[in-house]
């Protein structure tokens, strides 16, 4: 069995200015371990947000497979994927948009790129571009020389 540390689970309501979106729902959770970040739980935690906040009609198949990615990506390439490290999840209902977020411990040595693809055949470099199709809007905040990164993406609610 897994030994887990739960770091915590917010979850807040506010109202927005004129200028914003109007209303908001949002979670946020944190996931680290000795033995590791299971991104599997991190989807698991999302999904049930997403449903719990009442937006569960948006295509919780894709919303996996993001999630899948950006926490993967997140495992590989920075610091959470060290020991003692984690990742930080949140999910913000809007009325038009669900917004997801994946924060990392830092440590990368570049920013998050959608790469182009010169060999078919390789093993990495299809996660965000696969994020970069299935979002209405993605991006990323904070980063810099060994800083954490978030990664966020939204998906539309019918």
């Amino acid at each position: 069995m897994r030994a887990r540390r739960r770091l915590g689970v917010r979850r807040r309501r506010s109202r927005g200015s004129s200028g914003e979106r109007s209303r908001t729902d949002a979670a946020t959770h944190g996931f680290a371990g000795a033995a590791g970040v299971d991104v599997r739980a991190v989807r698991r935690w999302v999904r049930r947000e997403i449903e719990r906040l009442g937006a569960g009609r948006v295509d919780l198949g894709e919303v996996d497979l993001m999630v899948d990615e950006i926490a993967a990506n997140a495992l590989r390439h920075t610091a959470s994927g060290r020991s003692g490290g984690g990742v930080g999840a949140s999910v913000r209902a809007f009325a038009d948009v669900v917004r997801v977020e994946i924060s990392d411990d830092g440590g990368a040595v570049s920013l998050p790129v959608v790469c182009t693809m010169t060999d078919a055949w390789a093993e990495g470099g299809r996660g965000l571009a696969m994020v970069a199709v299935l979002a209405e809007r993605w991006g990323f905040e904070g980063g810099g020389p060994g800083r954490p990164v978030t990664v966020w993406f939204e998906v539309g609610r019918p």
